[in-house]
């Protein structure tokens, strides 16, 4: 009961913000797992036990989050979660904060937060986030952010809209470039980076992501600023001379062109900029991509992928995919316009953002309203019946913006008005 008095509150705002489909409660008194279940996955939850009986079936996850001294070492805990995929650790005392961590690809990933706030309130929230569908590494993000939040404001009042948006409360993520990886005992290979240069201007507009340099060639000539050569096959025989294109087609038109996953190519032909996904970040040499003067642009899906992007201080931080597309294969789901607007306040002025994914014409204008300064489209120009026409459009949409200070919502999206 006291679990339940914590959710029901969450499931207010999540409603009103649409940020999930419709989440029910059914409770048993004698099932011994939280099972939960939703459009795209099932669950099952047990928290400080494993399950060993026959008729009750190992977990999905295994949330150890009670903590007793003397506490074992933090790279102990990460070896153990490397190797289980079904370990998630909430809360673990470590260097005045608490440490939460969890299990992808064969890794242990973790976020730090100097206070851990109120226990209740993080399991509560936890259990919410997967039942709107966010992947685990976001819901515990969430949940943790949740818990600050709660204990901050200490906000008990049932029919509180409390869901966490301020930065403040949010852990950080650890990478390399936190500074107190070393002193926490998060083990880790990576190289610190320095932050990455900045835009020459961050208000970024229209941002055409082109699958050839004859294409980026073409909006460049039609007044586009920013774009960016995305070329998905790796072994076209061309690929080097098209990047070189590209390339010096920016430098002739003083515009911003970015250049998708090849970066050793990038620095060779000194491009303006690179742009590298979740999976890149593992691989690519940061260091060289920062010495060598590059902007870097990084994509992400989600809370936790956000505030990894925030510790290599960015160019820009690209927000995706908004609505489904068919342009390329992606791991998550669509994200939505209302989370969008969450992303968009979590980071607020610290980088600059570029929706993406799916944006059409006709969806332009409710994605720029989130805040964000770019909005990246790919077939509303490729395969428009007149790009001239559709650059024009789109241009005109995605004006700068006027600062309104309001204490309402707006009338047509107050859903992700926030």
């Amino acid at each position: 009961m006291p679990l339940l008095m914590h959710i029901e509150p969450l499931l207010i705002p999540a409603e009103l913000y649409q940020l999930g489909d419709t989440v029910t409660v059914t409770v048993h008194s004698n099932e011994p797992l939280i099972h939960i279940k939703t459009m795209t996955k099932e669950c099952s939850l047990a928290s400080n036990f494993v399950a060993a009986d026959e008729d009750c079936p190992p977990p999905t996850y295994q949330i150890w989050d009670q903590w007793l001294a003397p506490f074992t070492e933090l790279a102990e805990l990460q070896q153990k979660v490397a190797t289980d995929p079904s370990l998630v650790v909430c809360g673990f005392p470590a260097n005045d904060g608490c440490v939460d961590i969890w299990h992808h690809q064969g890794q242990a990933r973790a976020v730090y937060c100097r206070h851990s706030g109120a226990s209740e309130a993080q399991r509560a929230m936890l259990l919410v986030a997967l039942a709107l569908d966010y992947p685990l590494e976001d819901a515990v993000v969430l949940a943790r952010a949740h818990a600050r939040s709660y204990q901050d404001h200490n906000q008990r009042a049932q029919g509180d809209l409390i869901w966490p948006t301020e930065a403040k409360v949010f852990p950080r993520a650890l990478t390399i470039n936190y500074h107190q990886i070393k002193q926490l005992g998060w083990l880790t290979d990576d190289q610190e980076v320095a932050p990455f240069a900045a835009l020459g201007s961050s208000k970024l507009g229209l941002y055409p992501v082109l699958e050839s340099a004859d294409w980026v060639e073409r909006v460049l000539q039609l007044g586009v600023k920013t774009t960016q050569l995305r070329i998905k096959n790796p072994q076209a025989s061309d690929l080097e001379h098209q990047i070189q294109q590209a390339i010096v087609a920016g430098e002739l038109a003083q515009a911003q062109v970015f250049i998708n996953d090849y970066w050793p190519l990038a620095i060779k032909h000194h491009a303006y900029g690179v742009h590298l996904g979740q999976e890149d970040l593992d691989s690519a040499n940061l260091v060289a991509i920062q010495q060598a003067g590059l902007r870097l642009g990084i994509s992400t899906h989600g809370y936790y992928e956000i505030l990894r992007a925030l510790e290599y201080q960015p160019s820009y931080i690209a927000l995706g995919h908004i609505f489904a597309t068919l342009t390329k294969e992606m791991p998550s789901l669509p994200q939505g316009v209302s989370r969008l607007a969450l992303y968009q306040k979590l980071i607020g002025k610290r980088a600059p953002t570029v929706a993406i994914g799916g944006i059409t014409i006709e969806r332009a204008a409710k994605v720029w309203r989130t805040g964000v300064t770019g909005v990246a489209v790919v077939s509303a120009i490729t395969q428009a019946d007149d790009p001239a026409i559709a650059v024009i459009a789109l241009r005109s949409i995605l004006a700068p913006k006027v600062e309104i200070m309001t204490a309402g919502v707006c009338d047509d999206d107050k859903h992700y008005a926030l």
